[in-house]
């Protein structure tokens, strides 16, 4: 520790900072006045004991307690806590207000022209799917940030997509709405949700799994207003599905990457080859896709186009695979 004089200042300086006097700062704490004045005119150090209380009183560490000086390096680490606080609250007050503003403004006008609240629903809850995602009420939560974003979000674009269907007098498209949301939250942050669980060896299997499901109860909504067949389109929509499920299936074997990358591009190349087969054989079109003539792109176009793209996976399946071989084989005979 310095010596008595340098460190009776140092205190004295820490005190005068945090406006308290010698009084003040011996009943925190709990010793005379004496003591205090001691301390700071150099007579004698602080007990021991007391080193924790009066670094929590003064804000400063032990090390500057010690040292008797400002630790640049903390001073710096609490300059930038406190802007970090101030920018924090600036992020929460200042779309507040801002939506506060235009919510009074479309209160009143709506009041004064219509003589009633009609349309300042629509504008209640799209404000409302705004706060959810600037600033976000995770804010107001230490924990699963990304679960009350993911759910707040969620359920505010529902209310206000509700609510226009109410207005519009036309509720039907509400639900098919909300489902085609669940499909993209489930393949966004699904994985990113369960990639902290128990569950997070599966995460992509379960969001494809659940994109799926959402998928079939949209074509099963969907079907109660508009007329198509829908045992097709399930099975339609199952094929489109299976390439990414098995995939995410493949994934959890312990592969090498560069193989299991070759394995998912033959799985996506065989469902893409009998994709024209399975559409045929569901929906009767009787389309050839397969008819391949490149000096006629007019007629042909589609033919040509899908014989490129099936040559480009196969090459690129068949290069990943045998790399993936010789990779995995490499590893098998070091760990030998």
């Amino acid at each position: 520790m310095t010596d008595k004089k340098t460190f009776g200042c140092f205190i004295k300086e820490k005190r005068i900072q945090k406006n308290y006097s010698q009084k003040d700062l011996a009943d925190l704490l709990f010793v005379t006045k004496d003591a205090v004045s001691k301390w700071e005119r150099g007579v004698s150090y602080p007990d021991n004991s007391l080193i924790s209380d009066i670094c929590r009183v003064l804000d400063i560490t032990e090390h500057e307690f010690i040292t008797a000086a400002n630790d640049p390096i903390v001073h710096k680490e609490k300059t930038e806590a406190r802007l970090f606080r101030r920018i924090r609250k600036s992020w929460i007050l200042a779309p507040t207000i801002g939506y506060g503003i235009a919510l009074l403004v479309c209160f009143i006008v709506n009041l004064a022209v219509s003589r009633t609240l009609s349309w300042f629903f629509i504008v209640l809850t799209a404000l409302l799917t705004a706060f959810t995602f600037i600033p976000t009420l995770s804010v107001f939560f230490e924990k699963r940030k990304l679960l009350i974003f993911v759910g707040s979000s969620f359920l505010s674009i529902c209310l206000l997509l509700l609510t226009c269907g109410a207005y519009t007098h036309t509720l039907y498209w509400v639900p098919i709405a909300c489902l085609g949301l669940a499909i993209g939250y489930s393949c966004v942050f699904l994985p990113i949700l369960l990639a902290k669980t128990n569950l997070s060896h599966y995460k992509f299997v379960i969001s494809f799994v659940m994109a799926f499901v959402f998928t079939v109860l949209l074509l099963v909504v969907t079907r109660q207003f508009f007329s198509f067949p829908l045992g097709s389109a399930i099975a339609m929509t199952a094929y489109g599905y299976a390439p990414f499920i098995l995939c995410a299936v493949f994934c959890l074997f312990h592969y090498d990457s560069v193989l299991k990358a070759g394995v998912c591009a033959w799985v996506v190349t065989m469902f893409s080859a009998l994709l024209g087969l399975v559409i045929n054989a569901l929906f009767g079109t009787n389309e050839n896709y397969y008819r391949i003539n490149y000096g006629d792109w007019n007629t042909y176009s589609t033919g040509n186009v899908f014989l490129i793209v099936l040559l480009s996976f196969i090459g690129i399946s068949l290069v990943l695979t045998v790399i993936g071989i010789y990779r995995q084989r490499s590893r098998a005979e070091n760990e030998e």
